[in-house]
């Protein structure tokens, strides 16, 4: 799925204007393909995912923590309790480097933590290693586990 040369879907949770836009800036300047969503709040971003064609768009969600509406700890609460989502990628972005909020997150199943960064450069550095990361090297599952259940999966496997 991931290979050089294919687009990487980012939906990007942030609710500060200026952040969103140094971001997808960053991110765009990578060189590398990227499509970008903006959700700006844990509501918008649960209504994107809500859908299972959107939700199949989107191949990584770089999520704040300190969101309106809804926090950045209840949008990943609910990507994971959610079957069509529960392997999604989540990199939480926070301003914060307080251990127990990282702890929190991988706990309740990020997959990794940034903390942001505050410098333009060091924004430039952290997207590009970002997309080249999520776009050459890792696999990421195909868009066929939105439609299957673990049961099918499991069915799948014992029938081998």
């Amino acid at each position: 799925m991931s290979l050089p040369g294919c687009m990487l879907r980012i939906l990007l949770i942030e609710d500060n204007p200026a952040d969103a836009h140094m971001l997808r800036a960053a991110l765009e300047k990578t060189g590398m393909p990227v499509e970008i969503t903006h959700a700006k709040d844990g509501v918008e971003a649960l209504e994107y995912l809500a859908t299972d064609a959107r939700s199949r768009q989107c191949d990584v969600v770089l999520l704040d923590l300190n969101l309106p509406r809804l926090t950045g700890f209840e949008v990943l609460e609910h990507i994971r309790s959610r079957e069509e989502l529960k392997k999604l990628p989540v990199v939480i972005m926070s301003g914060s480097a307080n251990i127990e909020e990282i702890d929190r997150c991988y706990y309740a199943g990020a997959n990794s933590y940034i903390c942001k960064p505050i410098h333009f450069h060091e924004i430039l550095a952290t997207a590009a290693g970002f997309v080249s990361y999520w776009s050459t090297c890792v696999k990421l599952p195909s868009k066929r586990w939105v439609r299957r259940t673990a049961a099918s999966y499991m069915t799948a496997a014992q029938s081998k």
